[in-house]
């Protein structure tokens, strides 16, 4: 099994609605390819530079999962059916990255290796 960070664009309106379903929905996702979730964050509400499929607005989620590395093809491909997801990123990691330190309002950047 290889790690993998995930960076999903999620329809705004679904995100505000019900989040919790929107979780689900994609963990469902990822556990239909044989993937293992190993965290999810919320990355906040963004206007977007130009429309996608008719949204302004999107609610991005970064997630790192653990899958075989013949299931990312599949999963990309039901990332692209989805309704819920207007566009994904899936690149694969090195290990997850510790989260990222603040201090004086700084902020130390999270190694990621990605090949």
């Amino acid at each position: 099994m290889q790690t993998y960070e995930g960076m999903f664009l999620i329809d705004n309106n679904k995100a505000t609605s019900d989040w919790d379903a929107v979780v689900r929905h994609v963990q469902g996702i990822l556990e239909k390819r044989g993937a293992k979730t190993l965290s999810i964050e919320k990355w906040g509400e963004r206007k977007l530079a130009y429309r996608i499929d008719g949204h302004k607005k999107g609610t991005y989620m970064l997630v790192y999962f653990e899958a075989p590395a013949g299931s990312i093809i599949a999963l990309r491909r039901d990332c692209q059916l989805s309704d819920t997801i207007i566009r994904s990123l899936i690149l694969k990691v090195a290990k997850r990255p510790e989260p990222v330190q603040k201090s004086l309002g700084e902020e130390k950047p999270a190694e990621v290796v990605s090949s």
